[in-house]
């Protein structure tokens, strides 16, 4: 096998398609905090904010993007639909995907190694919330506030609102940027590594991580 052929094999992108302004800062912070940790890739990663659920049509919208961009045949996708909240369909928000047409569909139209999915039954809110105390601190609030709120999103609204700061995971990315960058990162990667397993996988990252 030619050198040029092994590259077109080993070239590959992994686009990570995720919700909101909150779900990507988080994202992109576990990704450094992987690469801070030993973590080496030459792979190369994406992450998609779609502004809401991640559906066939977004993905395929954005991946097309990708593809005007990149030489295709150079390249081969991974896809990973990211922390999106399965209680959207359990309240009947949104009607469940047919998840086996959508991955059938994409690997057809954009020669796609992998598809998963990371489900989350609870919002990227009570993800912020596994760092309770370092939420409560970036915020200058006392450390023993009482957390109140009907929903993981509910909380944090409220504790940002204490601060007279509006959190809106769609449309305030940098209003709520400056806080979630001070999260312990580390405690989300170990509260959440069950969810993150099959990210890691594609990824290749160390499970201990």
């Amino acid at each position: 096998m030619t050198k040029k052929k092994v590259d077109k094999i080993i070239k590959v992108m992994v686009v990570i398609f995720v919700e909101g302004d909150a779900d990507e800062i988080i994202i992109n912070r576990l990704l450094d905090y992987y690469r801070n940790n030993g973590w080496h890739t030459n792979v190369s990663i994406k992450v998609v904010n779609t502004h809401g659920f991640p559906n066939e049509t977004k993905m395929k919208s954005q991946l097309t993007r990708i593809n005007v961009t990149e030489i295709k045949k150079t390249i081969q996708f991974k896809a990973v639909c990211c922390e999106y909240d399965t209680d959207i369909f359990d309240k009947g928000i949104q009607n469940k995907p047919d998840w086996k047409k959508i991955e059938k569909n994409l690997k057809n139209d954009f020669d796609m190694l992998n598809f998963c999915r990371i489900e989350a039954k609870t919002s990227i809110e009570d993800w912020l919330l596994d760092d309770s105390e370092g939420l409560l601190k970036a915020l200058n609030l006392p450390t023993d506030t009482i957390i109140k709120g009907t929903s993981g999103q509910d909380k944090v609204k409220k504790l940002f609102k204490k601060r007279n700061i509006m959190y809106d995971r769609f449309k305030g990315k940098e209003k709520i940027k400056p806080y979630l960058e001070k999260l312990d990162i580390s405690k989300i990667a170990k509260s959440r590594k069950d969810e993150l397993k099959e990210l890691k996988n594609i990824l290749n990252v160390n499970n201990q991580l």
